[in-house]
Parts: structure tokens; sequence; C-alpha cells
């Protein structure tokens, strides 16, 4: 399928300061019309969304405010951002812009995976996410990339999968797609790489459902965390004068914290394998030691002189 026949596709981008989120959004597009960032601070300060042009006229990319490690989400600009994603109708993708020379998932940008999921009561929403790698230079070998498309699953995937556990609890089967891009290359060199690996992003999008169209008429119970506790529940089995036979259960239950604070529980469940026996000896008692009777001594003032 060609970049010519993609039509009616929206995806929103979100990323960190500096990974180059604003020159994907560019770059997809084919026209300069995000922000690019030249200093320390982001140049995308609020959410916007854009058409592309020619053959991309159909694609309509809205860009985030890069998220920043070190520094706390603020919380009146990620609100504008949820409820501007709230408005959007047709979202089919939601592009993690990740940098390629680093494998770090951030904090901030879980957090915002979290909140866009919840905007979405919808089953398989894990399925409309991808990871675009930025800088990943023109001139990059192949065998290069192939290591480190490796290396990038071992680190990111796992956290995806635990993103997955917390919110929606789909399958951890799911695959995320990985593109690698350059979106900034150098005037007049080779990009047909980063063109490729676009165009197969563009028609992955394309086929996918609207990931605000509900499949499911009960929502999907989302969770800002899931916590696990364990205790161990103790009970006599068989018990004698020598021994005392214990069945130890160990027991598991789930402390779900929702994004309105709320925290319930669910009931408390055997592991797998969870139960087991031992076995304790009572302690031998010990002898009682009597101790001898002391003879009894007439008081002196029960004498009576005669």
């Amino acid at each position: 399928m060609s970049v010519g026949e993609i039509k009616d596709t929206k995806m929103i981008l979100i990323g960190g300061i500096g990974d180059g989120k604003s020159s994907l959004g560019n770059y997809i597009l084919k026209k300069r019309v995000f922000g690019e960032r030249t200093e320390e601070s982001p140049k995308t300060q609020e959410t916007v969304g854009f058409n592309g042009e020619a053959d991309r006229k159909n694609i309509f990319v809205i860009d985030t405010p890069g998220l920043q490690d070190s520094v706390e989400v603020n919380e009146n600009r990620l609100s504008y951002v949820i409820e501007y994603i709230k408005e959007q109708q047709g979202v089919q993708a939601i592009v993690i812009v990740l940098n390629f020379n680093k494998e770090v998932l951030s904090e901030n940008i879980k957090t915002m995976l979290k909140l866009i999921c919840n905007v979405f009561p919808t089953e398989g929403f894990w399925e409309h996410v991808c990871i675009v790698w930025t800088k990943c230079y023109n001139y990059t070998s192949e065998e290069v990339i192939e290591t480190q498309i490796k290396t990038k699953k071992e680190k990111v995937l796992p956290e995806l999968k635990k993103l997955i556990k917390e919110t929606t609890r789909d399958g951890e089967c799911i695959e995320f797609p990985m593109y690698f891009v350059d979106s900034l290359p150098d005037e007049g060199s080779d990009n047909a790489r980063s063109e490729k690996e676009i165009e197969r992003l563009l028609t992955w999008s394309y086929h996918l459902t609207p990931i605000n169209k509900k499949r499911n008429e009960k929502p999907l119970i989302k969770y800002k965390s899931i916590e696990t506790e364990e205790k161990e529940v103790t009970e006599v089995v068989e018990a004698n004068d020598r021994n005392i036979k214990l069945r130890i259960d160990c027991k598991i239950r789930e402390k779900r914290t929702g994004y309105d604070g709320e925290i319930t529980y669910t009931e408390w469940k055997l592991k797998p394998n969870g139960s087991y026996y031992k076995t304790e000896t009572r302690p031998t008692p010990k002898p009682e030691i009597k101790e001898p009777q002391k003879p009894e001594v007439n008081d002196s003032s029960d004498c009576h002189i005669l």
C-alpha cells in the first residue's frame, strides 16, 4: 500500500524534551508547522494538530508539549493536553517518540500514557501504541539498527507491559511496532530508509480502528497503580504429644489506586503452589521440681511454761 492511498489517519505524538518529537511531526506532514527545539526549553508549549501537504493532506498529527525527565509534569498543562485529546474524534495511534541514542521511558511519559489510556475506555488500547526512535541518522548501518532493536526491546518493553498490567490488564503478548527515523537529515543526503519507515508507520496507523470508538459498552476500569500485597496464614492440621504439623498458605491480593484517589482491594487468593507443610517439635516440658517441705517450727509465743 503506497502512502498516497493512506487517508483519514490521526495520531498523537508524546515524548521528552529534545527527543525530536516536533521535527518528526513536521517530517510526517511534509511541512514545517511545529516549532523545533533550538534552546534548553521545549518549543512546543501547547497541544496543537495539523494536516499535512500533498499526499499527506489527510494525515493529522497532534503534537504535545515535551516532557522533561527531572521535572514533575505541570498539572494545568497536563489537564489541557487531556482536554484537547478528549475533543478529538477518530484518533488511531499513540506514538511514543524516543531518542535512538537512549533507552529510557521516563516516568512523565508513563504518566501521560496512563492518562491517555484513561481517556479512551477502549478494549485493546495498547494495540494502538507504537514507538518511533528519532535521531536514527541515515548513515547508521542496518547491522547497528538490528542490534539496537534487541537492546531496546529488552529495556523498554518490560516497562510497557507493566503499564498494561496497571491499566487495561490486556494480554501481555502485545507487540509494539517500532520505527527508526532521521527526521532532520542533512540537505541532499539519502534518507530513503526513513521515508520507508514513515510509510510503514502510516500504513500501520491507517488500518487501526479509532480508539475513541468503544468496542465494549462497559468501560474498562483503569487504575493509576496496582500493588501486590502478601501474607501467610498458618493452620494446625495435626498434633500429638511430640509434634505439631502446620499448613502454611501464602496468599496475595491487589491494592488498586484509581485516578480519583479511591483505593480498593481484591480478595485474598492462594498463590499458585502457595501451600506447604512443616512439622515442628513440641518443646519438652521441664520436669516439675518440688521444693522440699520445711519442718514446722512452733512459734515461741505459743509455748506455755508449766
